[in-house]
């Protein structure tokens, strides 16, 4: 267990070669090693170097009118609920609506399908991916103690309504719309598409060409795009990356790592912008001089009249970001990071040397970092404040890990972030949302989960 921010900086950046794998997945029901996430050594490197201009604040920004599409219907069916409510106050479970909200991004920017969540509970799409991660606590539990028996037990298997495993299906539909594509040439400004052009953009390249990363690579040029959630980010940080994806054969992304990126961004995608929209509402109900300043920034940032907002001014709204970022500081999304000691290695702590073996697992307690009182006085407090600009010289640096840090970080960083602060804006502008006596203060959470998952967020919500 390493806490230390130094100690971190050494691990995730500095020593980033020594510790660039996640521990090895115990069994997984699809084959993993394809998936960036559990991917290691060289196939992580090749996998990360060809995938990540795909995330550029460009190529997202292609991106904005399908997650804008996306907010409208939300919005829509969320005022149908609130107007046909006694005397126009609704009480949600604000989780089931974000989930339903980010079941459609996913869906519409991964795969090009409109789930129509809001009338549709039983669409295939949504019943399939909430049976992988709608896990009750014994399932998690034995999924700890006993994973090859769970994953090799087809009774605890994901499955559709017909029977279908539930990541056979989603690996189907991805294979059916690549080879659409293939086929017709049709293109569209989705996630799905990104990686199709990056294969073949790497494809049509000479076979001695390499992925390059310099001045102005993707880590460099886009280093700004996610404001206060880079708050690791410097000259240290952007070497490692570009060490760590340089000299790549430019090969392409086979039809099987295509599909297994898709498979990671529908289940990461959905379960954790969900969590953090759900928290940051609720914080914003039982904090509303901090929802008034917030509204007070976006009303000035909105079309008076449309109530849309485009991308740059979206990217530009400080107190937004201050709220997100808060929002991710309470609640990360992952309690803690994993690295494994590839060799054996000595940190340095400035005062004495601590050694780590090879094949040592690293945790960093993510979420016990971000509640320590020596990093985060009142740590327990909602105060968006500690991420305005004048504030930010005292957060230290890796002390703040929503998304990781080093080279393996969140590779869809700003995709989520676009998708909250987009969803946050159009919301607070449109409703005010309110505590109610169901509301659970403190919130009440689910054990032995690495997400922060609520039991319930009962809310009240109104027409502004």
């Amino acid at each position: 267990m390493v806490s230390e921010p130094v100690l971190i900086k050494q691990i995730l950046v500095k020593e980033f070669y020594k510790f660039r794998n996640r521990p090895k997945p115990v069994d997984r029901p699809h084959d993993s090693g394809e998936i960036l996430f559990d991917a290691r050594d060289d196939h992580w490197k090749r996998i990360r170097a060809i995938a990540s201009p795909a995330f550029t604040s460009g190529k997202l920004r292609r991106m904005y009118p399908l997650i804008d599409e996306c907010c409208r219907d939300f919005l829509a069916a969320l005022d149908r609920d609130v107007v046909s409510a006694t005397s126009g106050h609704l009480e949600v479970d604000i989780k089931r609506v974000m989930s339903a909200f980010t079941m459609d991004v996913i869906a519409s920017t991964s795969f090009a399908t409109k789930t129509n969540t809001y009338s549709d509970p039983n669409n295939p799409f949504i019943t399939t991916v909430k049976g992988i991660i709608d896990k009750n606590r014994w399932q998690i539990l034995l999924d700890t103690v006993l994973p090859t028996f769970m994953t090799q037990n087809p009774v605890y298997k994901p499955r559709t309504s017909d029977g279908t495993s539930g990541f056979a299906f989603i690996i189907d539909v991805s294979r059916r719309l690549i080879s659409e594509r293939k086929k017709s040439g049709h293109k569209r400004h989705d996630l799905l598409q990104l990686l199709i052009d990056a294969e073949k953009e790497a494809d049509n390249s000479s076979s001695n060409e390499t992925v390059k990363s310099g001045p102005k690579s993707t880590a460099t040029t886009d280093a700004v795009d996610t404001g206060g959630h880079h708050v690791n980010k410097g000259v240290d940080e952007l070497m490692a990356e570009k060490q760590a994806l340089s000299g790549v054969a430019a090969k392409r992304l086979t039809e099987a790592e295509i599909v297994a990126q898709c498979l990671l961004f529908f289940i990461v995608g959905y379960e954790t912008t969900a969590t953090t929209l759900s928290y940051c509402t609720y914080e914003l109900a039982l904090n509303p001089d901090i929802q008034d300043m917030l509204v007070a920034e976006t009303a000035e940032a909105v079309d008076e009249d449309t109530g849309d907002i485009d991308y740059e001014t979206l990217c530009r709204l400080p107190y937004l970001d201050a709220v997100i970022s808060e929002t991710l500081r309470h609640y990360p999304t992952s309690l803690r990071l994993e690295r494994e000691a590839m060799d054996e290695v000595v940190l340095s702590t400035g005062g004495s040397d601590l050694k780590c073996d090879k094949g040592v697992v690293v945790n960093i307690p993510v979420y016990a970092i971000h509640h320590d009182p020596d990093h985060y006085p009142d740590p327990f407090a909602f105060k968006p404040d500690r991420f305005l600009a004048h504030n930010r010289h005292h957060i230290k640096p890796y002390t703040y890990l929503p998304f990781g840090a080093g080279p393996r970080n969140c590779i869809a960083i700003r995709f989520a972030l676009l998708e909250a602060k987009l969803a946050m804006v159009k919301l607070v502008n449109q409703f005010r949302f309110y505590r109610v006596p169901d509301t659970d203060v403190p919130a009440t959470f689910y054990p032995g989960r690495n997400v922060i998952t609520a039991q319930r967020l009962i809310l009240g919500v109104e027409k502004r």
